[in-house]
């Protein structure tokens, strides 16, 4: 019984030895060619570094499509937001809105010619966030604000950036 064991062992290292190379134990590599020439290296693919770590509270935001021109915005969710979708969708419209109005009168002006965000990409959520009733309580308070909120950051942040960083 030990010598079919045996044999279906060495049958096994055989069979796997055909189909992939198998350790040295000299160093030598089983794949390299008798020519003595170094084998081809599969291609890899480079592996990205994971993103550093944002500051408590600050975060990224895409401006824009994907299909057209965009960039992530970096702010910080004001204390007083407490719909954090609600503050990037008031981001993104602030900013582009702003981004494309300061370009066109920089534009008219003279100026150094900017790259806008696709008017079609850039959609007013005002009815979607607008305030809602039920009696005296608004039902919506904390998407309504963090919309609101999200617009006037957007819009500052990209005046901030048209001066290429520099407040007014």
């Amino acid at each position: 019984m030990q010598g079919a064991g045996a044999a279906v062992a060495a049958s096994a290292v055989l069979i796997l030895g055909a189909c992939a190379p198998l350790p040295q134990q000299d160093g030598t590599d089983a794949a390299a060619p008798a020519s003595g020439t170094a084998p081809v290296q599969a291609a890899r693919t480079p592996v990205r570094p994971p993103a550093p770590a944002l500051p408590p509270g600050e975060r990224r935001i895409m401006v824009g499509s994907p299909d057209g021109y965009h960039l992530m915005v970096k702010t910080k969710t004001p204390s007083q937001v407490c719909d954090d979708d609600a503050f990037a969708d008031g981001v993104r419209y602030g900013y582009a809105l702003t981004w494309n109005r300061m370009v066109g009168e920089d534009a008219r002006n003279g100026g150094k010619p900017k790259r806008k965000f696709d008017p079609s990409a850039i959609h007013s959520q005002d009815d979607q966030y607008k305030i809602q009733w039920d009696g005296k309580e608004r039902v919506n308070a904390c998407a309504s604000d963090g919309y609101l909120i999200g617009r006037v950051v957007g819009t500052h942040l990209a005046g901030v950036d048209m001066r290429d960083g520099k407040p007014s």
